[in-house]
């Protein structure tokens, strides 16, 4: 008779170790989907990205033939580029990319020079305005 009991309690004891462990399998498998779901939910921040030499529409319409260098440089600032083989071209490029956005936007502005004079421009006609282009920015 004690030897029944004994094959009693081990038969279930083996039974309620069998459901603790599968409770822990069904607990980590909840737990991976939910962690899955959360994580998916939850994205990384991306920042806008911005680079080069933003020119903005006001500045493109005040350009004039014969503007010295230095006066083109006061109004659209640095150029991005002056290649060393054609010094007479400036290059204004400016890029923007939205945190969640797969395109980029690119804009450019080239300037050309005659001697010290600026003699025509090229690349700027779809150009935004500065409170445009801070409408894009803040979304």
């Amino acid at each position: 008779m004690l030897q029944f009991f004994d094959e009693l309690n081990l038969r279930s004891s083996l039974t309620v170790f069998g459901a603790i462990v599968l409770l822990f399998m069904a607990g980590c498998s909840t737990y991976d989907n939910i962690s899955t779901k959360m994580i998916s939910a939850v994205t990384p921040y991306r920042i806008n990205i911005v680079q080069g030499n933003f020119v903005s529409r006001e500045a493109y319409e005040k350009l004039k033939p014969g503007m010295t260098r230095d006066q083109v440089r006061e109004l659209l600032g640095t150029p991005l580029l002056i290649d060393m083989f054609h010094a007479n071209h400036w290059y204004y490029v400016f890029y923007f990319k939205r945190n969640n956005a797969s395109t980029l936007e690119r804009r450019h502005l080239t300037t050309y020079f005659k001697g010290n004079a600026l003699a025509k421009w090229t690349g700027g006609e779809k150009l935004p305005s500065e409170y445009d282009l801070i409408q894009e920015i803040d979304g």
